[in-house]
C-alpha cells in the first residue's frame, strides 16, 4: 500500500506542520526524504494519512513552504 509524503523545507517546518495538521485532525509523521525524491536537499517529509490536498492547503495557509509531494510504498 502506498501513501503520500509532503516534502518540507526543514525539520523545524516539518515539526510545525505536523502540529498544525494534528490540530486539524490530520494524522502525519515526520520522516527523512529519500535522496531519489529530494531534488531540493530538504531532507524531511510529512507522511500524511488522509486528505493530502487539504493537508497541503493548510500547510501553505500557515506559511509552511511545501516543496512537493510524492507517493511511497509501504504502510
Amino acid at each position: 500500500m502506498s501513501s503520500t509524503r509532503i516534502m518540507i523545507s526543514s525539520i523545524t517546518h516539518a515539526q510545525m506542520g505536523r502540529d498544525i495538521l494534528m490540530e486539524e485532525g490530520i494524522r502525519s509523521s515526520i520522516e527523512r526524504t529519500p535522496k531519489t525524491n529530494d531534488p531540493y536537499g530538504c531532507g524531511y517529509s510529512l507522511k500524511v494519512q488522509g486528505d493530502t490536498g487539504r493537508a497541503v492547503r493548510l500547510l501553505k495557509e500557515a506559511g509552511i513552504r511545501v516543496l512537493g509531494t510524492y507517493e511511497a510504498g509501504g504502510l
